[in-house]
């Protein structure tokens, strides 16, 4: 049984092949840093699973979700994360994820997960379950977020970034090469297509709320 564990931290990676290789003595385990050094194992080696961190330098684990979609690898993914985060987990399981692991509850089900994964049962740590229930809900609320986001000019989007990093409206049209008013003209028409209403941090508060969905697009 050969397995990939990509990981940036050495020693919760350490840790983790010491628990699989104790219940599976027969595994061969391939350890890897980031999400390109993922990707190159996964083109010359076959691995029955992938247990994939989100965050790695490189490329993230959902960059290796997508290349193993699109080029049809014969693997069962795992992803591993420390965030606790619903918009995470709708990603991994849209682009493939069988399992999905907090790390801090990963020595606790790691056997577990292994076991389902391996007979194409999703597994889902134990305090993520509600987001399976919520799993259609959320991702019409995300399709309908990204289309709005997707629907910005390039300069009305450059705006929302700075936006979101707390930025006034005379701080961004200095980074920007443009007049305060044409920012306030932006803003307000980021506004009318995400269809927020209210004062004038009603802006900020949505980027505050959608920083994921922004980082995606």
């Amino acid at each position: 049984m050969n397995i990939l564990l990509a990981d940036d931290h050495p020693i919760f990676r350490k840790g983790l092949r010491f628990l699989i290789e104790d219940n599976y003595k027969d595994c061969t385990i391939t350890e890897v840093n980031n999400g390109k050094e993922a990707i190159d194992a996964l083109k010359h080696d076959s691995f029955m699973f992938s247990i994939i961190d989100i965050d790695m330098p490189e490329l993230s684990g959902i960059d290796v979700l997508h290349f193993i979609k699109d080029n049809d690898i014969s693997t069962k993914p795992i992803i591993l994360t420390m965030h606790n985060d619903e918009l995470f987990f709708n990603e991994s399981f849209n682009n493939g994820a069988i399992g999905f692991l907090l790390k801090e509850d990963s020595s606790l089900e790691i056997v577990d997960c292994i076991e389902s994964v391996k007979v194409g049962i999703p597994f889902l740590s134990e305090r993520i379950k509600p987001y399976l229930e919520n799993r259609k809900e959320f991702n019409s609320k995300t399709d309908l977020i990204r289309t709005a986001l997707k629907s910005l000019s390039k300069s009305e989007f450059n705006t929302l970034k700075l936006v979101a990093e707390n930025k006034t409206s005379k701080q961004i049209a200095g980074l920007l090469f443009m007049t305060e008013k044409s920012i306030e003209n932006y803003r307000s028409r980021i506004c009318k297509k995400l269809k927020i209403n209210g004062g004038s941090n009603s802006l900020f508060k949505w980027c505050l709320e959608n920083k994921n969905y922004i980082a995606t697009i």
